[in-house]
């Protein structure tokens, strides 16, 4: 007889929350990363304090929305196994690692397209991390922190927790649409909305295509490496 595990489907057709939960549970991580300070602009990225600050936030960051996962996924009796964290096939290792790298120059490209458009926007504060680090420890630090950590909290939010019951309301093709606006909206201003809705989006497609979330994340952290090593070679 199988394990009842086993009959879980990746991502789940009729999942055990609902959206309303997902956009509440969001609002309790704002709200503590408010108390916490947490959502303030951080500052003096360029010296040691400020990159310790920054990089302590975000492993934080990362701690608080495993942990709340976690913590809700046991109050609806599910795990997190539900969110898509099963082995992926090889192939779509694979696949996630291609699509990273289509990921980087394809938004790379529109992004710089939309900057001379219609203006640069503000450095994000990742970017002013990467571009401030004096040393090459600092830089794998950040690498890690944008390409495995950042990557997995992100994955299973976005992708995990927030894309089942759209697909459960409104059908594959409008949940992979609104996840990735969602995903747009949470991230950035107007000119990096366009690029990171093309991201948001196949990164949904992977998951859903792959039955993982690791396939996503494989992929999610990949961009981010490379934009994080780019971003290093120009400074």
């Amino acid at each position: 007889m199988k394990n009842e595990k086993n009959k879980i489907k990746v991502p789940p057709k009729n999942p055990r929350w609902n959206i309303w939960q997902g956009l509440f549970l969001l609002l309790i991580i704002l709200l503590i990363e408010l108390l916490l300070g947490w959502l303030k602009t951080p500052q003096n990225l360029d010296h040691m304090q400020g990159f310790l600050h920054f990089l302590t936030v975000g492993i934080g960051e990362v701690i608080l929305y495993l942990s709340l996962l976690w913590i809700f996924m046991k109050l609806i009796h599910g795990s997190f196994r539900d969110l898509g964290f099963v082995r992926p096939k090889l192939k779509y290792i694979i696949l996630g690692l291609l699509m990273g790298v289509f990921l980087f120059f394809a938004v790379g490209l529109l992004g710089n397209f939309l900057a001379n458009l219609l203006g640069n926007p503000a450095p994000q504060s990742f970017t002013l991390a990467v571009t401030g680090s004096n040393y090459s420890w600092q830089v794998l630090l950040l690498i890690f922190l944008g390409g495995v950590l950042a990557p997995i909290k992100e994955e299973a939010f976005f992708r995990g927790l927030i894309y089942p019951p759209l697909r459960h309301a409104f059908g594959k093709g409008k949940g992979i649409l609104l996840c990735a606006g969602f995903f747009a909206v949470l991230h950035s201003d107007i000119i990096r909305f366009i690029p990171l809705l093309i991201g948001g989006i196949v990164l949904t497609w992977l998951y859903e295509k792959s039955s993982s979330l690791w396939t996503s994340i494989i992929a999610h952290g990949t961009w981010n490496i490379l934009m994080a090593l780019a971003l290093w070679v120009q400074c």
